[in-house]
This record gives structure tokens, C-alpha cells and sequence, in this order.
């Protein structure tokens, strides 16, 4: 089933997804020799039939999407998409879907329909559309992101396949919750044009003769699956930072990085290990051990302050205090260590602040090492104060936010899918706002935990986190690979990738944020710190079970 939220709107996917898997069921039991029915096994969805449907804002119209199986086609799985436009557009111009581009992406030119991706939320894998040479997305039809027809229209979007045991993934579809669980099929591939706009009635002949002709249905076109020249795959990684901040960990299914801040760890100038560090270092034993086994590397860096030979020297001591500390709390024999100072060199942000300053004096173990076994991130502490102008609300409620242009109102719901924390914003224009190009700020950006030297899409709408006490939880991210200016790599984020979307007055859109695996029964979702007056904070929100669980 589709993993949901306890509202009526995913109340409704569930039951569209359930009526849809019982059309597919065998019929009647067929009776067994004796005269006993036999059961019937469901085969299970086929490509042509509607597994979900919702609603997203699009042009200033309600436009309906309907979601099918994915369907393998060879080394590639493809994804149909019913799009029916349910009111007129205001204008009485054709529907564009806009909100299925992405931002502008570097590495990955992010045209539409690139903001559709498959999420594998159980190997943390995400998947992007096959592009031709021409960096667009391979897709069929070519027209279809004008929906303005009373049929609608479909489109048909290429990924690489998954591996053969994979038998559903995730569906982030733009505007909509993340739909969790839709089945992955064999079977060929549907057409391009919709079942009803194949059989469309006739029309009646304007002759004399009063006699009916068809209407021209819309020409097949099929995937040219010749001109995908790229389709990618990227793992997803996930970050924390624990004990206010002093430990902040980076993983994905390949690799660990534990960043230890060097104030929790020494006192000023020093690189004797002081008794507040042994909390530290326990959860960087904690992270290195659910790996299998492999060379850790530490190495130790300081900010700008002092003499470059001097500081080499002290971050190398570091390093070296706390591979001994964790050569105690770990087999050493699994986990060999190297130790390794690198001084001011490498700033992780800018030396142009205390505040950063600090976050230059650091630590790094780094493991790279498949996952074993995994453990809870640490959820003690208080949860950090929040910046004067930004609201605070409980689960349940209403945020409501007046801008110079135009008014909003949002609310939260949290859920799990596969072990991971997903929260659905809602975003609803509370103005009678049509056309403006004015959207809600504060959601569009990106965290600053990846650092120096990274680069994220301004239109990414990444700015938000989970709190669980002390410990921040920033959304599930993946590199497209670096660039010449950005060594660190482009980012993006397991959430909508053009937070710029229109929303008019009276019209809602939803953003899903997947954020790390976290066995908690509530959180507080933040997006921003409070400074600014369209910035907000949703206390304690249940996080619904898994429809798996």
C-alpha cells in the first residue's frame, strides 16, 4: 500500500491504490475437482491501471495525476502519468506544467519532467530520468506537458531499471505527498495515448448530411529509448549533528563521516583529550562499528589563527589523541587507524566569524565501509531556542503568514516510510492572489552542513530540518558530481527541487521532505531559524507508522 498521511486527501490514495489493485484480482474462486472453490492468486496490477491519484496545483488549475505501475522495459523502467486538467485555466491559455521542472541544476540540466523521481527508500538509491544529447529528458509524447484537452494527457518517463529483486519504490512526484510503495512490473509498456482518448465518441459532422465522424485521435508515439544517451542513479546520503551540534555524521550505503568539533574534544591550544570528549567519541565508535570492517582515517584541521607549520602540527597531534581514544573502543585489528593533520588548509566554511571559525577546528573520521548494522542517532538534549520572528506551533495547527505580497497558511503531518521520517508541508495560498510570481521564501535553499566548496540550486526547497532534541536531522541529499568553481560537488535534496512552483489564492501544494531513519514517535519539523517572518517551527508531530509495519 501507499505508505500515507492520517488525512482525508491520503485517505483517498489509499483508497484509490486499494480499488485499484481489487480490479485486478482473478474473478470468482474456479472450483476444484471436488467442487471446492480454489482461490484465485491476484496478479497484481497491470501496466494500464491507476495505482494513485492526486491533485496538484499547475498554471492556476487543479490538474489530476494519475500514477501506473513502473514497468520494466530492459536496462530501463518507465513511468506513466495520466495528467487531467479539472477546471479551466483563468487566463483561458493552455495548462503548462511547470512545477515538473526542476531548479537550475549544473551537472544535471533539470528540465521538466526531471523534478519526477524514483526513490528507493530501502537501499537509499534515487533515480533521474534518461536524458537525450540534447540534455532533455527522453519522454513520449513531446506534447505532453499541455493538458489543456478534455482528455488530458499522459506522459511516459524513462528511468534506469532497478535491480530484479526491487518490486516497488517511491514516487516523488512535485506538488503532491511522496507516494511510497508503487509497484515495479514487467509487462509492456502502455501507450502513449490514454485508453478514453482512443475510443473518443464521434463528433458530430457540421454538413448538411447530419452524419457523425470520429474525432482524430492523438498519434501513438513511442519511447525512443535509442536516444537516451544518460540515465543515473545516485546514492542518497543522510546527515545528522548530535550533541548540539558537536557531531555531525554523513552517511550513505558506502561510506561514513564523523565530524568531531575540536572545542568539545580539547581545551584551547591543547591536544590532550578532555572528559567531555568521551561522549563524542563514543558515538563515532558507535558509527564506525556498524560497518564492516575497513581503515579509518582521521584527520585533524584548525582554522586560520596562528603560524601554518604550527597548526599542522597541533591538528595532526589531534588527530593522532583521538585514534588512540578510538583505538580503545573499537577492534583496532578491524578498524585499523591513520592519523593525519592538515592544519588550516581545508576550512570547511569561510574564516570570517568566530561561529565559523569553530566549525573549522575539527576532526574527521571518515570510514569507507558498507552498512552492518545501523543505531539511533542520540535524541537527548533540549530542543535549541528559535529566532524571535519566526512562529511556533503545535502539531495540528495553522501557520499563518502575511507577506508584503501575499498571505499563506501552513500545516505539517509527519509519517515513516521504510524506516525514514517524512514530513508533508502543506503550502496553501490564503489571498485571492492569480498569476503572482510571489512564492513562500523561506522554503527555497539549501542547509550549510555540506560545507566549502559545495553548490545547491537556489530553487531547491531545502531549507528545513527535523529537531529531536538537541540533534538536527537535515534532508536525505546526493552529489551529482563536481564542478570546476564547486570542488565539494552540486547538491540536491530528496525534496522539491523547484521551490519557486506557482501557487494562486485559494490553491494548495505539498512538499515532502525525506529525512533519515529515526525510531521516534514524534519530531519538530523547522523551516529556517526563526530570523524571518515567514519562517516557522511544528512542535511534536506524530510520526504515523509505516503502512508496512
Amino acid at each position: 500500500m501507499l505508505a500515507g498521511r492520517r488525512t482525508p486527501a491520503c485517505a483517498a490514495l489509499a483508497v484509490v491504490l486499494a480499488l485499484a489493485l481489487a480490479a485486478c484480482t482473478g474473478g470468482d474462486p474456479v472450483p476444484a475437482p471436488d467442487g471446492s472453490p480454489t482461490p484465485t492468486v491476484d496478479p497484481g496490477p497491470s501496466p494500464e491501471d491507476v495505482v494513485a491519484t492526486v491533485v496538484i496545483p499547475e498554471s492556476g488549475v487543479e490538474v489530476e495525476v494519475g500514477v501506473h505501475p513502473v514497468v520494466r522495459a530492459g536496462e530501463y523502467a518507465v513511468l506513466t502519468l495520466d495528467l487531467t486538467a479539472l477546471t479551466e485555466s483563468p487566463t483561458g491559455d493552455r495548462v503548462h506544467v511547470y512545477g515538473f521542472d526542476g531548479a537550475l541544476g549544473q551537472n544535471l540540466p533539470l528540465r521538466r519532467p526531471s523534478n519526477v523521481r524514483l526513490v528507493d527508500l530501502e537501499r537509499d538509491l534515487i533515480y533521474h530520468p534518461g536524458v537525450g544529447a540534447d540534455d532533455w529528458p527522453v519522454v513520449a509524447p513531446s506534447d505532453w506537458h499541455h493538458v489543456s484537452d478534455p482528455g488530458g494527457s499522459r506522459v511516459l518517463i524513462p528511468y534506469p531499471a532497478p535491480a530484479p529483486d526491487v518490486t516497488s519504490l517511491s514516487v516523488f512526484l512535485p506538488g503532491a505527498p511522496l507516494l511510497a510503495d508503487v509497484p515495479v512490473i514487467d509487462g509492456e509498456v502502455p501507450s502513449s495515448v490514454r485508453p478514453e482518448q482512443q475510443a473518443q465518441e464521434p463528433a458530430a459532422d457540421p454538413s448538411a448530411s447530419g452524419t457523425a465522424t470520429p474525432s482524430p485521435a492523438p498519434e501513438p508515439q513511442s519511447l525512443a529509448f535509442d536516444e537516451i544517451v544518460e540515465a543515473r542513479t545516485f546514492p542518497l546520503d543522510s546527515t545528522s549533528a548530535e550533541l548540539a551540534g558537536a557531531v555531525t555524521t554523513t552517511e550513505s550505503v558506502e561510506r561514513v563521516d564523523v565530524q568531531l568539533g575540536a572545542d568539545v574534544l580539547f581545551d584551547f591550544d591543547q591536544a590532550t583529550l578532555t572528559p567531555a570528549a568521551s561522549e563524542a567519541l563514543g558515538l563515532v565508535a558507535a558509527r564506525v562499528s556498524e560497518r564492516e570492517a575497513g581503515t579509518v582515517s582521521i584527520v585533524g584541521h584548525t582554522d586560520d589563527q596562528g603560524d601554518d607549520a604550527y597548526n599542522r602540527d597541533l591538528s595532526l597531534r589531534r588527530a593522532q589523541a583521538v585514534a588512540d581514544a578510538l583505538s580503545g573502543l573499537v577492534d583496532p585489528s578491524s578498524y585499523p587507524m591513520t592519523a593525519e593533520g592538515r592544519g588550516e588548509a581545508e576550512p570547511f566554511v569561510a574564516n570570517d566569524s568566530e561561529e565559523n571559525r569553530a566549525r573549522n577546528r575539527r576532526v574527521a573520521v571518515t570510514l569507507t565501509s558498507t552498512v552492518v548494522t545501523r543505531t539511533d542517532i542520540t535524541t537527548t538534549g533540549e530542543l535549541p531556542p528559535f529566532g524571535e520572528k519566526g512562529q511556533v506551533a503545535d502539531a495540528g495547527s495553522v501557520v499563518s503568514i502575511a507577506g508584503n505580497m501575499r498571505s499563506w497558511e501552513v500545516a505539517a503531518t509527519a509519517r515513516r516510510v521504510h524506516g525514514h521520517v517524512v514530513v508533508d508541508l502543506t503550502v496553501h495560498g490564503a489571498d485571492d492572489a492569480v498569476g503572482a510570481g510571489w512564492v513562500l521564501g523561506a522554503l527555497r535553499g539549501f542547509n550549510t552542513h555540506r560545507g566549502k566548496g559545495s553548490w545547491t540550486p537556489l530553487d531547491v526547497a531545502g531549507n528545513a530540518v527535523v529537531l529531536q532534541g538537541a540533534s538536527r536531522l537535515f534532508p536525505m541529499d546526493y552529489t551529482t558530481g563536481p564542478l570546476p568553481n564547486y570542488p565539494a560537488g552540486e547538491w540536491l535534496s530528496v525534496s522539491d527541487l523547484n521551490g519557486a512552483s506557482r501557487i494562486d489564492g485559494g490553491q494548495t501544494r505539498t512538499y515532502s521532505y525525506v529525512f533519515p531513519r529515526m525510531d521516534v514517535g514524534t519530531v519538530t519539523f523547522q523551516v529556517g531559524n526563526g530570523l524571518g517572518a515567514d519562517e516557522f517551527r511544528f512542535v511534536d508531530l506524530a510520526v504515523a507508522p509505516d503502512d508496512a509495519d
